[in-house]
């Protein structure tokens, strides 16, 4: 189909049928022309359906293949459409035993325009809202006690060319996961939670739904540009197969670890955490059912594959593959700091951040075409579910060094932009000070107003990131959790906040982990379901912070599918084009 479009109007007339009507793209859905998507029609509630009749903005569409899921439903789909420029109207009518039915929906295709950026640079870190970001502002630049005022910035705040407060939502929920949410970026539309860049249908099979073309397999098709993805999560996690993938389900790891190298994405550059959905089902650790190699594979693909950060600073070639550890890349004072032997015996050489960032950015470099990039800090939320601030707080920091890097590059490369934001926030909050001193767990060394002073993390590591072992540290806490206790200090060797209370069916649930009460503790009581082991994402704003060619298009209020429009717009996407 060459146009498609949309008005929001369910039409029924006479004695009608019972059916209901489900149609994707939804209503009032926005794409951008020549974006292609899967077309599904389903009419649940049927009795002996006909054929069905669909037109496009009053012209009949052909070649759609009708199925039948459910006894009493009737499907229609036609996959990789794509709409012209403007409004555009479907509508569906059949008539089943019951009488007639019909709905009309209508969709907005964008127009392409002229774009500034060459390359784009998009930072996402997993979790981090405008609270998030704040505490690792206060530790990274201290207030000077002397006078009051911040001794810095972030680099991720300083210098910006534009920013934005960024609404997050899903298609079936207000609240959002990282799936749908890094999905909403990719491709401008909501998107059902634990869900991939495809609309909902109504079969069991979560790799059947319809799809919707990504930022990343638009540029692919239409530009000559290269792809890298990189994050320390690990490798099929949600937030970076949501640039190369689709599913219904985010845990179909093998099948997204499948679509990396033979989706429509594949990209050039993915240096990514864990291995298991990579490697064959008889290496220790897989996670797969086959016999799938994809290190040994990608090779063949023209990949150079690396394991460690000494592999990947030497490293060279135009296409690259790295995966540094089994699950996971630790985080940041894990790695860097604390060193425990559990964290580092089998994987002591973890790259930083900011080394695959820089290898990223120096490998597609080589692209005169230019290119998109996705860096993902994805332990920020994986150590705020524990309610583990620490570690989440100081892999902000972390992923502030790799900011840095791009925006150097930035500077000699002008058409380039730089994008810093996050898939969704937490519940966290910087209420007070917190005297170390006095121990873990107490109350009355929690300052508040004058009394939280002016905590200042002077010791510094190798890397210049400051170590959380301040005498006066702050009272950071979460505002959705479970029971659990409350030490407001942070410990070398992770544990998880609650453990199970050992009864099953509806009696199952989390108690406070003994092992921090013991450390001297506040019981808190929580005020999430006692199903919860762990704190929970939230529908606060998250922060979009812009930098260098076509920053203008990210400013004000904005809602997290309006990326995807302004990241084309940036690069001024022309995708009724192929390449």
């Amino acid at each position: 189909m060459t146009r498609l479009f949309l008005t929001a109007a369910l039409l029924m007339g006479g004695v009608a049928s019972a059916a209901t009507f489900n149609i994707y793209p939804y209503q009032g859905a926005k794409l951008l022309a020549g974006q292609r998507f899967d077309l599904r029609i389903e009419a649940e509630g049927v009795k002996g359906a006909g054929d069905a009749t669909v037109t496009l903005d009053g012209q009949a569409l052909s070649g759609l293949t009708r199925t039948t899921t459910k006894p009493d439903s009737v499907e229609w789909m036609l996959r990789d459409q794509n709409l012209s420029t403007g409004t555009h109207e479907l509508t569906v009518s059949f008539t089943d035993e019951n009488g007639p039915a019909s709905k009309s929906v209508r969709w907005y295709a964008t127009p392409p325009v002229t774009g500034k950026a060459k390359n784009v640079i998009l930072f996402i870190g997993d979790g981090m809202g405008w609270n998030t970001v704040e505490a690792a502002q206060l530790i990274a630049h201290p207030y000077n006690p002397e006078s009051g005022l911040p001794t810095g910035k972030l680099e991720m705040m300083s210098g910006l060319s534009s920013m934005a407060s960024v609404t997050t939502s899903s298609f079936d929920s207000a609240l959002a996961d990282s799936a749908n949410t890094a999905s909403s970026i990719a491709t401008g539309q909501k998107i059902l939670v634990n869900a991939l860049n495809v609309y909902p249908d109504n079969t069991e099979d979560t790799l059947d739904n319809p799809r919707i073309e990504t930022i990343t397999e638009i540029l692919r098709r239409s530009t000559g540009k290269s792809i890298g993805i990189v994050s320390d999560a690990f490798g099929t996690d949600a937030t970076p197969a949501a640039f190369a993938a689709h599913t219904r389900r985010r845990g179909d790891y093998s099948a997204i670890a499948d679509q990396y190298f033979q989706g429509g994405v594949k990209p050039d550059v993915l240096l990514i955490g864990g291995s298991r959905d990579f490697i064959p089902s008889t290496a220790p650790g897989s996670r797969r059912k086959d016999g799938t190699d994809w290190i040994t594979q990608s090779q063949t693909l023209g990949y150079g594959f690396v394991s460690n950060r000494t592999e990947l600073l030497a490293a060279g070639g135009d296409k690259l593959f790295g995966l540094f550890n089994i699950d996971n890349i630790p985080s940041y004072l894990d790695r860097a700091q604390y060193k425990g032997e559990e964290t580092v015996k089998n994987f002591p050489d973890m790259p930083y951040l900011w080394d695959s960032t820089r290898k990223a950015i120096e490998t597609l470099d080589k692209n005169p075409n230019g290119f998109f990039l996705m860096v993902e800090s994805g332990m920020i939320d994986k150590y705020e579910h524990p309610l583990d601030w620490q570690r989440a707080v100081w892999n902000i920091m972390e992923m502030d060094k790799a900011v840095a890097y791009a925006k150097e590059y930035a500077k000699t490369h002008p058409d380039t932009l730089v994008l810093v934001t996050a898939d969704h926030a937490h519940s966290i909050s910087t209420y007070g000070g917190y005297d170390a001193s006095q121990g873990p767990g107490k109350r009355e060394a929690v300052g508040v107003y004058q009394d939280a002073g002016f905590p200042t993390y002077a010791q510094k590591d190798a890397n210049g990131i400051p170590t959380p072992d301040s005498p006066r540290t702050y009272a950071v806490g979460f505002a959705a959790v479970p029971d659990y206790c409350e030490t407001y200090l942070g410990r070398k060797v992770f544990l998880d906040p609650t453990v199970s209370n050992g009864k099953t069916g509806a009696e199952a649930g989390y108690l406070p982990n003994p092992k921090i009460c013991e450390e001297g503790a506040v019981l808190r009581v929580g005020n999430l379901p006692p199903s919860s082991n762990q704190g929970v994402h939230t529908a606060d704003p998250v922060p979009l912070f812009a930098f260098g060619a076509g920053a203008e298009n990210f400013f004000g209020t904005m809602d997290q599918t309006e990326l995807f429009f302004g990241i084309a717009r940036a690069l001024g996407v022309d995708a009724t084009k192929n390449k």
